[in-house]
């Protein structure tokens, strides 16, 4: 039986958080549909104490959904009663299929980041787990210092 992290355990590179995501997603066999999950990460590196499922994903990246996680963001942001450039978005793309990013999973990554990097200037990441292995699309842009 797997252990999940437990969010007072700082995350402090894209290695560890590949790790973190593997740990709490993981499942017993593929995953039956598709959903992104959200997390937070604070400035030294714990995590807030939320995990967002968004189930029934489409294949094709729905930019109005996506164009949303600003606004989740600021909510979370303002619960912390931090910034919004104090947090990171970490996202993890679940669904079945093979170890290796799709075409699909590459559609999902370009849109994140054109829409929440580029136009919401939001740091995040976005990793893809089909239920055993956990790979990382879109690292962050850079680490806090320890």
């Amino acid at each position: 039986m797997t252990t999940r992290p437990h969010p007072d355990v700082p995350t402090t590179s894209d290695a560890e958080l590949t790790e973190r995501w593997g740990g709490l997603l993981h499942l017993e066999g593929p995953p039956s549909g598709r959903r992104l999950f959200l997390a937070w990460l604070r400035a030294d590196g714990t995590t807030v104490p939320v995990l967002i499922p968004v189930d029934e994903l489409p294949l094709e990246p729905d930019r109005v959904a996506i164009g949303r996680l600003a606004d989740l963001h600021t909510v979370v942001a303002d619960s912390e009663g931090v910034e919004r450039s104090d947090l990171h978005l970490a996202m993890c793309l679940e669904r079945p299929g093979p170890t290796t990013p799709t075409p699909d999973d590459a559609a999902w990554c370009a849109a994140i980041e054109s829409i929440v990097r580029g136009r919401d200037s939001l740091d995040c990441s976005l990793h893809v787990h089909n239920g055993h292995t956990t790979a990382l699309l879109l690292p962050r842009h850079s680490w806090p210092s320890p």
